[in-house]
């Protein structure tokens, strides 16, 4: 037995798990469960209540499950491919446990709605008409540093192309020994660069997305939420910038490390502290700003106008589905950050890019 697997699956998936039962504490206060209520009615008894017993039963059963999983890893054939299957299926069993336990919060949520105290439609809507001439995010620009270094590691791989070996290893067990090779090719030597570049244009248009995304400016006190919505567009937009970079890097470093140009004892540490260290970013990230900012500038004064919605929008209060919107990418309801409206063709076409890159990824290293 190996402990490798048992540190990757901490450093991985208890960051993983605590966001997911904090999430109630960290969406707007004008949306509690995927539906749109104001700010007296989430700070009410039954929705504190709901809120508490939500985050109790997501981290018991996500606390069996994790211990479940690392009693596996722990008695399971570290020389087999029985530990990347147990990964897999923890994988898979976490996302339907958090989904089965959101929907019934959902459902939940809109048979309660109409026991809190009355919130009136909002007669106004507030617009922040400055809102594209605002400074929100770091400039696209950025990213040519991504295609620099991009460009470094192609000369040098094609440089002492005629060095590596006939047999490059494209996989390892949980011990870090090799456990199978492929024959050298370009397509095999230059897949972690065709991910690299399709990471790049991913971060870019999810960068360019945070400075075009509308806008949600609560009436009762637009200032406020215009300067939250700010802050936390300019703290996501660099972390785009510094994760997408670093996952460069680490294609690199596995890049080097398959043609043998690189230590699998040095790649190991440097793969493991950029994973660590993204993960850790979005964490501390997650819980300083909230949803849209929401944790920034809070105030004490909770109003009970209920924002203008578009809950029939929403499948489950969490999936957008609206062909008459152009928009393609929306801010989440429950969660942090963005997500596609699946009633827009391109983010179809999004998905399928990265079905296809999986598969093909999988078809030349999986196993």
């Amino acid at each position: 037995m190996t402990i490798m697997p048992v540190i990757v699956m901490i450093f991985v998936f208890v960051p993983t798990i605590v966001l997911m039962v904090s999430m109630p504490y960290l969406t707007r206060e004008t949306i509690s469960f995927g539906v749109t209520v104001s700010a007296v009615q989430f700070h009410s008894e039954p929705l504190r209540q709901m809120r508490k017993s939500y985050a109790w039963i997501s981290a018991t059963l996500h606390t069996i499950l994790f211990i479940v999983c690392i009693i596996c890893l722990i008695y399971g054939d570290e020389h087999s491919k029985q530990q990347s299957w147990i990964i897999v299926t923890y994988s898979l069993v976490m996302v339907v446990i958090s989904l089965v336990i959101n929907m019934s919060y959902h459902f939940k949520m809109k048979s309660v709605l109409p026991m809190l105290p009355i919130a009136p439609e909002p007669s106004i809507m507030a617009v922040d008409t400055g809102f594209r001439k605002r400074n929100i995010g770091l400039s696209s620009y950025w990213f040519l540093i991504h295609v620099l270094f991009i460009i470094v590691s192609i000369v040098t791989v094609l440089r002492n192309y005629d060095l590596i070996p006939d047999q490059i290893p494209i996989h390892y067990n949980s011990s870090w020994n090799v456990d199978r090779y492929a024959a050298k090719s370009y397509s095999s030597v230059f897949m972690p660069t065709i991910i690299q570049v399709f990471i790049t244009l991913l971060f870019i248009f999810e960068n360019w997305s945070i400075r075009r995304v509308k806008q949600q400016v609560h009436p009762t006190d637009p200032n406020r939420s215009i300067r939250q919505d700010v802050t936390f567009r300019r703290t996501w937009s660099c972390f785009m910038v510094t994760a997408s970079f670093l996952i460069v890097i680490l294609l690199s470093v596995v890049q080097l490390n398959m043609i043998s140009l690189l230590n699998i004892n040095f790649a190991i540490p440097i793969i493991l502290i950029i994973i660590a260290f993204i993960i850790l970013y979005a964490f501390a990230l997650s819980f300083w700003a909230g949803q849209g900012g929401s944790r920034l500038e809070r105030s004490a004064d909770h109003s009970n106008v209920r924002p203008v919605h578009d809950d029939d929008k929403w499948l489950l209060g969490m999936i957008y589905f609206n062909r008459k919107d152009p928009t393609l990418i929306v801010e989440k309801r429950f969660g942090v950050g963005w997500g596609l409206n699946f009633g827009h063709p391109v983010a179809w076409l999004i998905l399928l890019g990265i079905i296809v890159l999986l598969v093909v990824v999988r078809t030349r290293f999986g196993g």
